[in-house]
């Protein structure tokens, strides 16, 4: 730490207040590169040592430090020298970027209009891109954005494909903070707005243990890290009733990408009615599965939940005729939304380290509608 023997000879030398010697020391070391963003600070014990200072001395000159954005604190980690800020423009509003799988399933449109309404209350222009669930157009709109200069951006990840985590990367290198919601994207130390997944599958089960139902089976969008964690979570609680869930009762693939995917799997899941022990219940991963599972049992001439009970995943806002009839576990997507904005905003004003790894859990919910009732054996 010869660095900081300068500073102890510097600090005998000169007159004013110590700890404004001590900070602006440590300025110049962050100015002239020989600490670079990221790299972590000696300990507050070491330079109390080093320096020949008072601990409350050092402890006083990293607060202003972080005051002003030169470093930022991560509890049990260190003190670490902040990336440079992005250049402010004051000639016009901030934008940030939202960038999502796509707008169509029943989760984004609020995640959309939260993210959205936020911004525009602090005057900040918002551009709203889609990946068509492709990691590698994912990329390519990421690059994009920075050519474009946003100044923040919050994401939903792919479900197909695992994001890398250099996508991420050139963006906060750039001095630019990242919000993911839904899901983490691993290797990320950024903020994290999500849900308990395995609590989805728990509530959901318990809902049809509630009414009798014993042969329960899963219907999701395709097998990815979502739908994993719902069948995890139905497992854990089938398992607390003795009861469990046979893959045989899990229709999860091929993804649902096209028309003739979807028929495939609605084939599968027409034979598992059909079979020697059938469900009587299902939990779908999102309000579109479960659409498609309500019409297929209608053409076949079935009924809800008379044959089949019925709950989904999805938004807290009903905001379709079927979904205000479809008994779902739902979490507030719009509000998920806005706290995206609002954390990118803290970390843009320093208020918040651009490298902050927080989670941010959003309530569940048990939306009740009427595709939930007792198994037909219940009922004869």
């Amino acid at each position: 730490m010869e660095k900081f023997d300068t500073l102890k000879s510097t600090n005998n030398a000169r007159s004013g207040l110590k700890w404004q010697v001590v900070k602006k020391f440590i300025i110049s070391e962050v100015s002239s590169g020989k600490y670079r963003p990221g790299d972590v600070l000696p300990s507050e014990n070491y330079l109390t040592d080093k320096v020949g200072v008072s601990r409350n001395t050092i402890r006083q000159a990293f607060e202003e430090l972080e005051k002003e954005g030169y470093i930022y604190r991560v509890r049990g980690k260190g003190t670490f020298v902040s990336r440079p800020a992005p250049v402010k423009n004051t000639n016009k509003s901030s934008i940030f970027g939202l960038v999502v799988p796509e707008i169509r399933r029943s989760l984004y449109p609020s995640l959309v209009q939260g993210f959205g309404q936020e911004q525009a209350g602090k005057s900040q222009q918002t551009l709203i891109c889609q990946t068509n669930n492709d990691v590698h157009q994912q990329g390519n709109i990421i690059l994009q954005l920075l050519h474009c200069g946003v100044n923040g951006l919050a994401i939903v990840p792919v479900t197909i494909g695992q994001t890398p985590v250099f996508q991420i990367e050139m963006v906060l290198d750039s001095g630019i903070p990242v919000v993911t919601c839904h899901r983490a994207i691993p290797g990320a130390d950024v903020p994290v707005v999500t849900w308990n997944r395995e609590l989805a599958g728990q509530m959901a089960c318990r809902e049809f243990l509630k009414l009798g139902h014993r042969s329960i089976a899963y219907y999701g969008v395709h097998r990815y890290v979502v739908t994993e964690a719902h069948v995890a979570g139905m497992r854990q609680t089938l398992r607390q009733a003795g009861l469990s869930l046979p893959d045989t009762h899990i229709v999860w693939d091929p993804p649902s990408d096209t028309s003739e995917q979807d028929r495939c799997k609605q084939e599968q899941f027409l034979k598992l009615l059909n079979s020697e022990n059938p469900p009587t219940a299902v939990f779908c991963s999102d309000d579109n599965e479960a659409e498609r599972i309500y019409w297929l049992l209608t053409d076949k001439g079935m009924k809800v939940p008379d044959d089949l009970s019925i709950i989904s995943f999805g938004n807290s806002l009903r905001d379709t005729v079927f979904r205000e009839h479809l008994t779902s576990i739902v979490v507030n997507e719009h509000e998920q939304g806005t706290l995206a904005a609002r954390i990118l905003h803290e970390m843009t004003t320093g208020k918040r380290p651009i490298n902050d790894s927080e989670v941010f859990v959003m309530d569940l919910n048990v939306y009740r509608g009427i595709t939930l009732g007792t198994p037909a054996f219940k009922k004869a």
